[in-house]
């Protein structure tokens, strides 16, 4: 039962097979990211595409815009949406969301040390 349950304690309104594979693959590709480096930076550059090559497909309900001037996706659930994709929509903000942070990680540790030169050094 622990499985179907949200973050909060209370049952998610996503159908529990689907949360439960969504969750599955989620964390497999979450163990991957963070023990394969070429893995992570695959999936911070094309997150949809390689979390589909994982099993995580966003429901066809759910429209993914993404927004070239903030580079952030935006999951758009029509008007009169069922509580199910609004709530499968607010799964995938956060996924990616995540991934982004792993970018902004790879960012800080690629990034130039302050003070350091690389051109300078002792001979």
């Amino acid at each position: 039962m622990n499985e179907i349950l949200g973050s909060t304690g209370t049952s998610s309104p996503i159908n529990p097979i689907r949360k439960k594979e969504l969750d599955d693959n989620w964390k497999t590709v979450v163990a991957k990211a963070i023990t394969v480096e070429e893995f992570k930076k695959s999936l911070v550059a094309d997150p949809l595409k390689v979390m589909e090559e994982h099993g995580l497909k966003v429901a066809s309900e759910i429209k993914v815009l993404f927004d070239e001037t903030n580079l952030k996706h935006n999951f758009i659930v029509p008007t009169g949406g069922s509580d199910e994709s609004k709530a499968e929509s607010q799964w995938w903000a956060w996924r990616i969301k995540t991934i982004k942070e792993f970018g902004q990680e790879l960012d800080r540790q690629v990034g130039t040390v302050a003070g350091y030169d690389a051109g300078c050094g002792s001979d």
